[in-house]
């Protein structure tokens, strides 16, 4: 052994001395863990932030129906541009003071332009139309509705340049849905007569006052099923021309506030059982013949609470619905005793019910085909019936052709003596005759 070098148990003793010279106190070693887990929970917390920007989560609006919801059917002239709504939902517990009557098993079938979902208690099949998908599972109080197969997004994203003509007319906004005028139902709020006699039908009509010339009032149906043609029909149409919402459409509320902002009275559109079969197509909210009265009237509940803010209801098909004396003679008392009044397209209403103050027929159905021909020759048929008669009244349904029809026709109505009127003022004048 070199000297000077340790050796034996000396120089065990030595190390043993070093390594624990060098060797870090417990508590520093517990304190390095904990800096290193905070650290890490840390960046977690910060990574999950960021991630968590990027999902977006699907836009529902409240629904209380018990049964799935579908979109309102299109009218049987052009087929617009496909939605797809997937539904399944479970039956919601009926109200302790107003018990709703179980919703009836329906028929299968297929109708032009609609969707069709699953009634919880009716099981009904999609009808293969342009508007039915497969499905979507949803919450008791959700829906989730899309557009051209897009994901659901918010009411009004997108921006349409509005016509020249919207910049410069004068804006009579449509006052907002007064709570005096509501009352509560197992479904919502529905409208009302108020305590100091006050009925929707004329506190949400549009002003008016009627000169020498003849009147022609326009309704605009199937809204708030596609944002652009919505949007353009609330921002490009005149503020006289009336705009219907179809109850299963998305964000109504959003969509209804901006027509009563910009002028236009607003109404809801009933699902009707027509001729030829596809109730389902219809949804489980559709009024039919082969419901009980009690049933129609409960569908009919659901359907006022869809939103706020609308003078009348108009139909949506209903041909065969329409001649149902007793289940028609109910639904236009329940319209009645709500202080709302009923605009029918199909002519069925006026054959089955003696007249009403409360219900007018339109006089002519103006076509929406892909161009806006068809539509021109029936605005110029209103001209010549508002001629014969004073006034006129034609409905159609938001298409893009449609829209620049109406637009372009109501740009010289002064040139030709016209005047554009709302709907509700020809009511009011044809109840005025008696």
């Amino acid at each position: 052994m070199a000297a000077g070098a340790p050796s034996g148990p000396m120089t065990t003793r030595m190390g043993t001395k070093i390594h624990r010279k060098f060797r870090l106190p417990v508590l520093s070693r517990l304190t390095l863990a904990w800096v290193f887990f905070a650290a890490a929970g840390l960046l977690f917390s910060l990574y999950s932030a960021t991630a968590g920007k990027k999902v977006e989560s699907p836009a529902r609006i409240a629904v209380a129906l018990g049964g799935d919801i579908e979109t309102l059917a299109r009218p049987e002239q052009s087929a617009p541009k496909t939605a797809s709504v997937l539904t399944e939902s479970q039956r919601l517990e009926a109200s302790a003071s107003a018990a709703a009557p179980a919703l009836r098993e329906g028929t299968t079938g297929e109708e032009p332009f609609s969707i069709a979902a699953e009634d919880t208690l009716a099981y009904a099949s999609t009808s293969g139309a342009p508007y039915a998908e497969d499905q979507l599972a949803i919450e008791p109080s959700d829906i989730v509705i899309t557009i051209d197969g897009a994901p659901a997004g918010n009411a009004g994203r997108q921006v349409i340049a509005p016509q020249a003509a919207s910049l410069t007319r004068t804006t009579i906004a449509i006052p907002d849905p007064n709570p005096a005028l509501l009352q509560k139902s197992p479904f919502g709020k529905i409208p009302a007569v108020s305590s100091d006699g006050r009925a929707p039908a004329r506190y949400y009509a549009r002003p008016f006052e009627s000169g020498k010339e003849p009147r022609v009032a326009i309704i605009v149906g199937g809204l708030g099923l596609n944002p652009s043609l919505t949007e353009r029909a609330i921002e490009e149409l005149p503020p006289e021309v009336t705009l219907a919402f179809a109850p299963y459409a998305k964000d109504l509320d959003i969509w209804t506030a901006r027509a009563r902002k910009a002028g236009h009275e607003i109404m809801l559109e009933l699902p009707m059982e027509g001729h030829g079969g596809g109730n389902d197509a219809l949804g489980p909210a559709a009024l039919l013949t082969e419901r009980t009265t009690a049933e129609n009237l409960q569908r009919l509940d659901w359907l006022l609470s869809r939103f706020g803010g609308y003078f009348g209801v108009t139909n949506y098909l209903g041909g065969k619905f329409s001649t149902d004396r007793e289940e028609m003679g109910a639904v236009l008392a329940r319209l009645t005793d709500l202080g709302l009044v009923y605009i029918d397209d199909t002519g069925a209403a006026r054959r089955a019910l003696s007249d009403s103050d409360q219900m007018i027929v339109v006089n002519r159905m103006i076509g929406a085909g892909n161009d806006n021909s068809v539509a021109k020759r029936d605005l110029d048929a209103l001209e010549k019936i508002a001629a014969r008669d004073g006034e006129a009244l034609g409905k159609t349904y938001a298409y893009d052709a449609t829209i620049d029809a109406i637009g372009a026709w109501a740009s010289d109505l002064q040139s030709r003596k016209i005047m554009l009127a709302p709907a509700s003022s020809v009511l009011r004048t044809r109840g005025a005759r008696g």
